[in-house]
């Protein structure tokens, strides 16, 4: 029998995310159940970023946070570029984004957390120059710690997220009396928790995540489900998708 056979496993990411997760989660038996709870947009203007790109040569390192990110650079400044600053990757698929999309990765700070770019950036930080694209709800920690180690940073919207309207329904119907039980929603970001609980609404997503296990991705994650009164059952080690996808395992396997 397969590990996970059985278990009913809930994935929160965008559907053109989740398809590694949810593969490898239904390769060891689970019965996978997509919705999404974010959706990716563009910013409310390119400008900035495209004043920014144009601009490379005036900075000494790129901060890439997101695969989301990566894509986004490239579409709006097709690879290959003349003059790419330092850049640093936050994330194994992040970096594995850049390199497929042609752009160089120069650091792979881990844990893959912002917390990891500023240990190892800050020492040097001083004087220098940094751009950050990123979701338009992305942390203030990275830039400000970097500030204040004497660095510049200008940060810029890359994208935004916003709650997936079609999990609305579909959310409702998994957690509706009489449906089989979950055995674990998987949450691979802050905005996936956030979102499922706005389409779901806070008193019943509370319930629903008490009568399963919710499972994060990492510390920032982790963290907001615990601003919304859920312990997680389990956070990944390493902080990505596919250590994810092994704590689930670890979990649930029967």
């Amino acid at each position: 029998m397969l590990p996970l056979a059985g278990r009913r496993i809930l994935v929160t990411r965008t559907r053109e995310q989740s398809s590694s997760l949810a593969g490898a989660l239904r390769a060891a038996g689970a019965h996978v159940l997509e919705v999404p709870t974010i959706q990716i947009e563009p910013p409310r203007s390119y400008a900035p970023l495209d004043e920014a790109l144009a601009r490379l040569a005036e900075f000494d390192g790129l901060l890439v946070t997101s695969a989301n990110t990566a894509r986004v650079l490239v579409a709006r400044k097709p690879a290959p570029w003349e003059e790419q600053p330092w850049t640093v990757a936050v994330g194994p698929a992040t970096a594995a984004t850049l390199r497929t999309l042609g752009l160089r990765v120069d650091q792979q700070p881990l844990p893959s957390v912002a917390e990891s770019v500023v240990r190892e950036l800050a020492p040097e930080a001083r004087g220098k120059r940094f751009l950050l694209p990123r979701s338009a709800s992305g942390r203030d920690f990275l830039p400000d710690a970097l500030r204040a180690a004497g660095a510049t940073v200008e940060t810029v919207d890359a994208y935004r997220t916003a709650p997936a309207e079609e999990g609305r329904a579909a959310l409702a119907a998994v957690f509706s009396a009489g449906q089989a039980p979950v055995d674990a929603v998987v949450f691979t970001s802050s905005s996936t928790v956030e979102n499922f609980f706005a389409l779901l609404g806070p008193g019943p997503a509370l319930e629903a995540l008490r009568g399963t296990r919710a499972c994060s991705i990492g510390p920032v994650t982790s963290a907001t489900l615990h601003g919304f009164g859920v312990a997680p059952a389990i956070e990944a080690l390493p902080h990505d998708v596919s250590g994810l996808g092994r704590a689930v395992l670890e979990l649930l396997a029967r």
